[in-house]
């Protein structure tokens, strides 16, 4: 009987970024890496904010499984109610004053 049995399914497609983090990689010319997270900007960081890590698309390194997307390599953009701010580890690589923190969820959310 195959009361409990599954059916085996295919893993989801990866998603793509959002508007967002898209815009955020069309402006400094790099590629999605499959892979983002948010969160609060911790206290002390330039004032209330999101902190967005992007995962770029590069090569990936040999030692990776294939199930490891991206290679490890991010980007960090600083969402504020007036700027966005783009780092490449401390250092910072670009300053949007035409997207802001609004813009990280998008409209209506």
């Amino acid at each position: 009987m195959g009361l409990f049995r599954r059916t085996r399914t295919e893993p989801e497609p990866p998603m793509g970024p959002t508007p967002f983090i898209a815009e955020v990689l069309t402006r400094i010319g790099e590629q999605y890496g499959g892979f983002d997270t948010i969160a609060p900007l911790p206290p002390g960081r330039d004032g209330p904010g999101m902190e967005v890590a992007i995962h770029i698309a590069c090569d990936p390194a040999p030692a990776r499984e294939p199930s490891m997307r991206g290679a490890g390599l991010i980007r960090t953009a600083r969402a504020f109610a007036d700027r966005t701010e783009v780092y490449d580890g401390d250092r910072l690589i670009a300053r949007f004053d035409d997207l802001t923190s609004a813009d990280v969820f998008g409209p209506g959310s």
